[in-house]
């Protein structure tokens, strides 16, 4: 009987391993399709809701962004760009342009 269970504990440790070697790894980080509907709704209502915000209610509400971006040339009015994670239901990458000042302010919201 012994020989049984260890034949299938060893089955049991293939199938695992199988299965493990099977997956993609990279699978996770593949690019996902964009999606067209919603990104202009998204893009409009975004910019009703943080223009001329400040830069530490941007970061209040949405956490640290995950690059910063100079604006080539410093930009007009000059300041920089904070990207954010695409979004899932649009696939809009979120981007906030920043002006500089006394008080950074919400320029603008692109989805890109």
């Amino acid at each position: 009987m012994r020989e049984g269970a260890t034949r299938i504990a060893l089955a049991g440790m293939l199938a695992v391993l199988v299965a493990g070697c099977s997956v993609d790894p990279l699978a996770a980080f593949a690019p996902q399709p964009l999606l067209r509907a919603g990104r202009a709704q998204r893009e409009r209502q975004l910019n009703e809701d943080w223009q001329n915000h400040t830069l530490r209610e941007l970061v209040d509400q949405w956490g640290p962004p995950h690059r910063m971006l100079e604006i080539p040339g410093g930009g007009n009015p000059p300041g920089f760009v904070m990207v954010y994670p695409r979004d899932e239901g649009s696939g809009c990458l979120d981007t906030f342009s920043i002006m500089y000042g006394p008080v950074m302010l919400v320029r603008g919201y692109q989805c890109r």
